[in-house]
């Protein structure tokens, strides 16, 4: 089996120092080339979706929602080129799949760290004790009264 490697955003190029990585399932790609006119009618050109198979025999991957009609007019999932494809979020849960990411961010002398989205919900769970302090500031004034 070979793998099916996608290039990434410019955003996670600057985080983790390689421009190429393999693609899975649950990553989120955006589609960034095509045909702007031909694909006019079925408009997928500039979609951002979440990978939901990966065709490592075709070389090929299905995006959610990226679908091609067929002639008689069921819709089927289209399978898009990894060439035209761009990596715009990647799941770390797999274990294998982060140290390999830290291995190639090493060379590069870049540090993978936890994920953006892990560190606004620890700001939200900040967000409580702030509400907190307040309640204590208004029996603070209730005390002075």
């Amino acid at each position: 089996m070979r793998e099916v490697v996608v290039h990434l955003s410019k955003d996670l190029v600057s985080r983790y120092g390689i421009k190429r990585f393999p693609v899975r399932k649950g990553d989120m790609v955006k589609i960034v080339k095509g045909d702007k006119e031909k694909d006019e009618k079925i408009n997928i050109f500039g979609k951002e979706g979440k990978v939901i198979k990966v065709l490592k025999d075709e070389g090929k991957v299905v995006v959610e929602n990226i679908n091609i009609s067929k002639a008689d007019g069921k819709m089927k999932p289209r399978k898009l080129d990894p060439s035209a494809l761009v990596i715009t979020k990647i799941v770390l849960e797999d274990k294998k799949r982060k140290e390999r990411l830290t291995r190639l961010a090493a060379t590069r002398n870049k540090v993978v760290e936890e994920e953006p989205e892990k560190h606004e919900e620890v700001e939200g769970k900040e967000e409580l004790p702030t509400q907190e302090e307040k309640g204590e500031e208004v029996s603070g004034d209730e005390q002075a009264s």
